[in-house]
């Protein structure tokens, strides 16, 4: 999602799976928030009110089995005689069930053995066998339904549905405070307070829409700064072209100045031109003043450099200069970078055959940029240093490796990096530069 006209904002696959990744991390959270109250509140409750209820039948029961036989007992109590307990074939007694016997001994002083219903259930919810003390041998078993315990009550659905629906509701949550709100504080944060150029880019952070208008945002920014760019350098041109003119009047009144010494007349008029000659001076002061006056004390901005290559590419003929690299918001000289390109651009073009290929990618901190051509290329596979040695067959191409060159590597130099000559893998000419930092020795990437 890039922007495009008629493109839609909408959520990508990488939202809706953070979406989905932050509701499963809710949700995780709220299951666990029950589990914790259900064993510090619900838990011990339910084990009272268990332990209570087997006691008061236990006590019950035995009471009855002293006045009436066990072969008179009515059907509604379900009572098993057996030596081993009803259930012959038992697992290790869960968690519930070890309180749920140490309260009835505590609580109730009744030491019975206790087991657990197994399947096929007595009951649906499940229950208890409790041994009986009575005259009758082999012992005498009581069936107690549990209609509350530890693992019932887990699963009821009233309880899961709230903890799902909080969950979620936790998810969503997490999920519009760093994939919604923090980036957009970001673009707040980063939108600049004043329309003097350069203007800051913002970061390119949070849900695809948003990812979006801040790539806009910077798009325009970008194209603020260019046309500053643009309008600087056409005054200093105009300030230029006027000084040649200026200089050249000056010369000229001095030295009518000197031939009409003595010639009132004369001399008037050629001090009225001085006197506008001057004023034209001052117009020029002001037009550099104008040129410099919106220009940054620090040598380093905020750019997008696909879309700077991309303005480089349009001014070079149609199909003649590649741009292939993913959007990279970078902190770098934009004049120097601008200039290092065209010089191997033009470079590459002049003893190379088009199209020139420019390419650029990340590898942890370090920006890597690389240009390739489809000439001869160099008979040398490196070259390392200033000044390049130079071979017969390739003097040509490096007639064009003196200032050009050593500007880029300049830059390279002072972005903590350098400048790599190579053979492409096509045959012409592949150079490479490294940037680690920015001229101010900070990180040179805007985000991560």
């Amino acid at each position: 999602m890039v922007g495009k006209k008629g493109t839609t904002a909408r959520l990508n696959r990488r939202d809706w799976l953070d979406l989905i990744s932050f509701c499963g991390l809710g949700c995780g959270l709220s299951y666990a928030l029950l589990l914790v109250l259900m064993r510090t509140i619900l838990e011990p409750q339910i084990v009272d009110e268990s332990s209570l209820r087997i006691n008061l039948s236990v006590k019950l029961m035995e009471e009855v089995l002293k006045k009436i036989p066990l072969d008179r007992i009515p059907a509604g109590a379900i009572l098993k005689q057996s030596s081993q307990g009803p259930e012959y074939n038992l697992s290790d007694q869960s968690r519930f069930d070890k309180l749920l016997k140490t309260n009835l001994n505590q609580n109730y002083g009744l030491d019975r053995r206790i087991q657990r219903d197994q399947p096929p259930l007595e009951d649906p919810w499940g229950g208890y066998w409790i041994e009986l003390a009575s005259q009758y041998d082999p012992p005498v078993w009581l069936y107690r339904p549990a209609r509350l315990n530890g693992s019932s009550v887990w699963y009821l659905p009233l309880l899961r549905s709230l903890a799902t629906a909080g969950g979620i509701l936790i998810g969503i949550t997490m999920f519009l405070k760093r994939r919604v709100e923090r980036p957009f504080m970001d673009v707040l944060k980063g939108l600049p307070d004043t329309i003097i150029p350069p203007l800051p880019l913002i970061p390119e952070k949070g849900i695809a829409p948003l990812r979006l208008m801040s790539m806009r945002i910077n798009r325009l920014m970008e194209g603020i700064n260019s046309s500053a760019d643009s309008r600087r350098t056409l005054l200093r041109g105009l300030v230029h072209d006027i000084s040649g003119p200026q200089t050249r009047m000056g010369l000229q009144i001095e030295s009518l100045e000197l031939q009409l010494e003595g010639k009132a007349k004369e001399a008037m008029a050629i001090k009225a031109l001085s006197s506008d000659l001057e004023q034209l001076r001052k117009i020029t002061e002001q037009l550099v003043l104008l040129a410099e006056k919106d220009q940054t004390s620090l040598k380093c901005e905020q750019v997008a450099l696909d879309d700077l290559c991309l303005r480089v590419k349009a001014s070079y003929p149609v199909a003649s200069v590649k741009v292939d690299m993913p959007r990279l918001l970078v902190q770098i000289d934009s004049t120097g970078m601008e200039r290092s390109l065209r010089n191997l651009i033009d470079n590459a073009l002049e003893h190379g055959r088009p199209p020139v290929l420019i390419q650029a990618w990340r590898e942890n901190n370090i920006l890597s940029i690389q240009i390739d051509d489809h000439g001869l290329g160099l008979s040398s596979p490196t070259i390392p240093n200033m000044p390049y040695q130079t071979h017969a067959n390739d003097r040509d191409r490096k007639n064009h490796q003196g200032l050009g060159l050593k500007i880029v590597e300049q830059f390279c130099h002072d972005h903590g990096g350098k400048l790599k000559l190579d053979q492409a893998d096509l045959g012409g000419l592949r150079a490479r530069m490294t940037l680690k930092k920015n001229g101010l020795g900070l990180p040179i990437f805007l985000q991560n």
